[in-house]
């Protein structure tokens, strides 16, 4: 058991990140506490170049609602098995905003979860495991 480690968790509510919390939670000592780390990714407004893309803002505010939703009840899942926990909902690029927000909270690890998408695909669309893997200078534990 891994005793008294302040976890920074990249949760984006898919089962390779509860597979990340699941992880912390059952490897660390109560002692810890955990910071689910949630970034929605901006990008580059698409229906500019085609009306047809366009997204209503409800519909943003519904991804947007049930995202915390979802922090808000692993957050509690975990408080209840005894752990200090809590969750950042952040706006940017992921693994940048993970590791901003590890510094800011002078975590002890990262822990995610990988997609298993493997070298040529991960390489291809990106990958914020192998981003974080290379640009942490913290311990990085990838949960497949």
């Amino acid at each position: 058991m891994i005793k008294g480690q302040k976890i920074i968790i990249g949760f984006d509510g898919s089962e390779c990140s509860k597979k990340a919390a699941d992880y912390a939670v059952n490897n660390f000592d109560k002692k810890s506490t955990i910071y689910l780390v949630y970034v929605e990714e901006m990008v580059a407004p698409l229906y500019l170049s085609n009306p047809s893309l366009f997204i209503d803002d409800s519909v943003i505010k519904k991804i947007r609602d049930r995202t915390k939703n979802e922090l808000e009840r692993k957050t509690r899942e975990i408080t209840k098995k005894g752990f200090k926990a809590q969750y950042e909902y952040i706006e940017g690029y992921p693994p940048n905003e993970i590791l901003r927000e590890a510094k800011r909270k002078n975590a002890d690890i990262i822990i995610v979860g990988s997609r298993g998408m493997g070298k040529w695909k991960g390489s291809v669309l990106g990958s914020v495991s192998q981003t974080l893997a290379i640009m942490s200078k913290i311990p990085l534990l990838i949960i497949k």
